[in-house]
């Protein structure tokens, strides 16, 4: 149904629906768990991030396919599974794209029919393929540019193509969302091009919690703390610089380390506390008992095309806030502090912590326009008028 009042969308996402069950979180996510909350939104059929590797593929086959879901199943094969999570969102797994680009159009256009879906909106977050516009026919397409994929350490091997991709999504896209204005420069057409910068889900993360773990409640202050998971773009030089140079402090790491190597160097630190993985409904906990968040990112060509959301959900929880250059931080200039180097970093660092006197209600105040509803609000509202 597409009207004046509600609207059906297909969603192609940048992770897997388990990832998310799992405790990932990303721009991905949070969109669509507004976009379930708006009265004008009917239904959402997600897709799985689709397989671009043969690793992948197996990792989805294991994670989406293999493992019966709980919620109500709707469909299940070798290649298949969509279940539903609720009443307005329908997940559809599956690694059959990775064998035959059109059997897996064919059997998602079937789904979608048995559906009643007729009528429908692509909203995608994923580069690596684009013929959901030309196989889908949607009444409008959208695409949110969650980051410069072609810049990415990790898609390194797919640079030429995710190029070629972003050309087409800018020939074929009625709608492009941009997470920092610096990605301007992969889409010409400019009328169709809207900045919509990372947001927080402020209730979630100023929530209190009556009880504390012992894994961070017993560590020294002050914590200088990091959420997030440490792989290609985090700065291992600069974290250990950092470490090194402040011995009498805590530095704390929330979130899984990818490398083997980066964790056996961080453990040789008596300051260092590595807390792994943490429940989405656990991160503000840990936030709050910081006395600093850091966001110690390589400065490269990846890091100009990103806004990362540690800087809303730090600010969110009241915390100062060190990082290195990112993309779209003027909002925030009065409230964060911005290293271009280690030196400068730790001494940003140290000056936070003595003077945070008075600030915690400046930055609750300013992080207050970034809401996840709010952004979400305007997407649609921009939608809207297209239809």
């Amino acid at each position: 149904m597409i009207n004046n009042k509600k609207i059906n969308l297909v969603m192609f996402n940048m992770s897997s629906y388990n990832e998310w069950l799992a405790g990932i979180q990303n721009r991905n996510y949070h969109i669509l768990q507004d976009l379930l909350k708006d009265e004008r939104i009917d239904q959402i059929i997600c897709v799985d991030y689709l397989p671009h590797t043969y690793k992948r593929l197996i990792r989805n086959f294991k994670e989406n396919i293999l493992k019966k879901s709980s919620f109500k199943i709707l469909k299940h094969n070798l290649f298949t599974q969509v279940y539903r999570v609720n009443d307005k969102l329908t997940v559809y797994s599956s690694i059959r794209s990775k064998f035959s680009k059109a059997g897996f159009y064919r059997e998602l256009k079937k789904f979608l029919k048995q559906q009643g879906m007729d009528e429908y909106l692509v909203w995608s977050c994923y580069p690596l393929s684009v013929d959901y516009f030309d196989e889908l026919k949607p009444k409008l397409k959208i695409f949110d540019a969650v980051d410069n994929w072609a810049e990415h350490p990790s898609y390194a091997l797919f640079k030429t193509k995710l190029l070629k991709n972003y050309q087409l999504i800018d020939q074929k896209a009625d709608v492009i969302f941009l997470v920092a204005n610096e990605l301007h420069q992969l889409f010409n057409h400019r009328e169709k091009v809207h900045f919509f910068p990372n947001a927080v889900d402020l209730k979630h993360y100023q929530q209190e919690y009556p009880l504390i773990n012992r894994d961070i409640g017993d560590i020294i202050r002050p914590i200088v703390g990091y959420v997030g998971t440490v792989q290609d773009r985090f700065d291992l030089e600069l974290f250990e610089f950092l470490a090194k140079s402040n011995p009498e402090k805590s530095f704390v790491i929330v979130g899984p380390i990818w490398y083997g190597e980066i964790k056996k160097k961080l453990l040789n630190y008596k300051n260092v506390y590595l807390l792994g993985r943490k429940s989405y409904q656990e991160i503000p906990m840990y936030i709050q008992q910081f006395d600093l968040g850091i966001i110690p990112h390589k400065i490269d060509n990846f890091s100009k095309f990103t806004n990362p959301m540690k800087v809303y959900e730090y600010l969110a929880c009241g915390k100062p806030v060190v990082t290195t250059a990112m993309a779209d931080l003027e909002d925030f200039t009065d409230v964060i502090q911005v290293a271009n180097d280690p030196l400068q970093f730790n001494q940003e660092i140290n000056q936070s912590l003595q003077k945070d006197d008075g600030l915690k209600e400046k930055r609750l105040e300013i992080v207050k326009e970034h809401s996840w509803l709010k952004r979400v609000d305007k997407m649609l509202d921009l939608i809207f008028q297209k239809l």
